[in-house]
């Protein structure tokens, strides 16, 4: 407390304000008019225990007759959550009457005009959605509010849906609903998995979650759809989805999964077997008519010749940086002159022939540009790959000239 007379002239104050006498005051206190006047000319102190009926009986908090001043910016604050309270309580009702005067009226007009309750339920149905974003949020506490609105809204969309296709005898709801739920989960996931209290094994892994959710929608839409039309296509799609989307987003993803510790240390291996699997698979599937094994598997193999070379020259060649960009870059020298070669015989062996097959030794004629096009073109296109590995081989030596290795001591 301050001193005696301050809170003496605060407890008088106080009680002519609420217009009480001395008397009165300490009626409601049960204690004499002279201790009442002792406190008030700052005389003495009333007992500990009274302090809360004092409180109650002048209007204020602890805090304002401890200090012997009034709280203004608590009064303030409490007055305003007061109306803000009183705000809401009416907004709701103006919500609830609104609602339910739209939803009587719908229901006795239906019944008027067709004897039984038809277009009624999409009525209702429309209104549900409407309230999820109107009324709903003002029964959640203010930090899940948007996370509440969009459960809401979705799952009365949903159902507004469901709602349409049986009044009109369809069979669509599904297709219609997945196609709503991947394309909701698309644009607002990022923003539900920042709000969701997600355990600590995913909540570092919100990337992978929302690519890995909205990829099983949409393999469901394409079930879905492949199913509607009678198609066949599902497996199809599927493969090539989950290829292209890997080509993209796996190195991503390679981040954040808990890989086994032997498998961590080696993602770009997982990454481009992931992915030569796939093509693979997918290649297998469209030539299941008669195109694979052959053509479809040599070709595919020798194509994937090339980023594998690269992958064993940059990541477990024991050399320096420079000499494995050097035979990356003859790795794809070599490929480029021996590729063609390759599909020429695995075309041959089909039985296919061509008039001018493709030679190892490249029929080169400077001179004659017009009829030694290619040749020159291909035998240019290999130099320069070989030319630039040499470089790298050459810029390596000079490094290491330039930085030789510090041996360690000898103990």
């Amino acid at each position: 407390m301050e001193n005696k007379k301050s809170f003496g002239t605060f407890i008088c104050q106080r009680r002519k304000e609420l217009g009480m006498t001395q008397k009165e005051f300490a009626q409601r206190l049960f204690v004499t008019d002279s201790a009442v006047s002792k406190w008030e000319r700052g005389l003495a102190y009333p007992d500990i225990t009274l302090l809360q009926s004092i409180c109650q009986v002048l209007q204020c908090s602890e805090k304002e007759l401890l200090s012997s001043s009034e709280d203004t910016e608590g009064r303030r604050a409490e007055q305003l959550a007061k109306k803000y309270l009183q705000l809401t309580r009416n907004y709701r009702l103006g919500q609830y009457i609104l609602y339910g005067l739209i939803t009587l009226g719908c229901l006795l007009g239906n019944l008027l005009s067709q004897h039984a309750l038809t277009w009624f339920w999409i009525v209702l149905a429309s209104e549900l959605m409407v309230a999820s974003l109107t009324l709903l949020p003002t029964f959640v506490p203010e930090g899940r509010r948007g996370l509440a609105s969009l459960g809401g809204f979705t799952g009365c969309l949903l159902l507004l849906l469901l709602v349409c296709c049986l009044y009109t005898g369809g069979d669509w709801f599904f297709i219609a609903g997945v196609s709503v739920l991947f394309g909701m989960g698309l644009v607002f996931l990022p923003f539900a998995l920042r709000a969701l209290p997600l355990p600590e094994e995913l909540a570092h892994r919100k990337v992978s979650l929302y690519v890995g959710i909205e990829l099983l929608l949409l393999l469901a839409l394409f079930g879905v759809a492949c199913l509607y039309t009678g198609g066949t296509w599902f497996l199809s799609a599927a493969l090539w989805t989950v290829f292209g989307l890997g080509i993209a987003l796996l190195p991503l993803l390679l981040r954040q999964l808990p890989l086994p510790w032997n498998w961590s240390r080696h993602k770009a291996v997982v990454y481009l077997s992931f992915e030569s699997i796939l093509l693979l698979a997918g290649l297998a599937w469209e030539g299941r008519t008669g195109d694979f094994p052959l053509p479809m598997l040599p070709i595919a193999l020798l194509c994937l010749a090339l980023p594998w070379g690269w992958l064993g020259a940059l990541r477990y060649l024991p050399l320096g940086r420079w000499f494995r960009a050097g035979v990356g870059l003859a790795w794809t020298g070599l490929w480029i002159w021996l590729a063609p070669f390759v599909l020429d015989q695995i075309y041959l062996h089909m039985g296919y022939f061509t008039s001018t097959p493709y030679q190892l030794i490249l029929p080169i004629d400077f001179h004659n540009w017009a009829a030694a096009m290619s040749a020159n073109v291909m035998f240019l296109i290999i130099l320069g790959f070989l030319l630039l590995g040499l470089l790298c081989v050459v810029a390596g030596i000079l490094w290491r000239r330039t930085h030789p290795r510090t041996s360690a001591p000898e103990a």
